[in-house]
């Protein structure tokens, strides 16, 4: 199975005895990236510190991230329908979560988060692996 990492996971050194039992690829995608490295921004000192080190660590375990490409920007709207239906917000809050769930469909992961409720109302189209 492939599992795409959310960005939350790049940041958090994850153990992987949640995975299910089987063979594993763990990738990221592009966005992921981008989120990352907005720790460089950051007000606090310590997270601008640990944000380049965070962002070369990811790279060199995950290789490039997965693109938000044709096939990922056709699914975004399946993915912001089954948001939109199960009550969520389809705004631009959430719009890196969802891409990065349309970049999960379009290249046939399963999505690993901490955060669960990013995700929530699309479990009938993606697997989502909450931690």
């Amino acid at each position: 199975m492939r599992v795409l990492l959310d960005t939350n996971l790049l940041i958090w050194d994850p153990r992987l005895d949640w995975l299910p039992p089987g063979e594993h690829v763990l990738v990221t995608a592009a966005l992921c990236y981008a989120e990352l490295q907005e720790g460089e921004f950051s007000a606090h000192a310590a997270v601008r510190a640990r944000a380049p080190i965070q962002y070369a660590r990811a790279v060199e375990t995950f290789g490039p991230g997965l693109p938000f490409d044709h096939r990922a920007a056709v699914l975004y709207r399946a993915v912001c329908r089954s948001a939109r239906d199960a009550g969520r917000s389809v705004g631009r809050a959430r719009r890196v979560d969802l891409m990065v769930a349309a970049v999960a469909l379009a290249h046939d992961c399963a999505l690993a988060t901490r955060n669960r409720d990013d995700f929530a109302g699309l479990e009938d189209i993606l697997p989502v692996i909450a931690l």
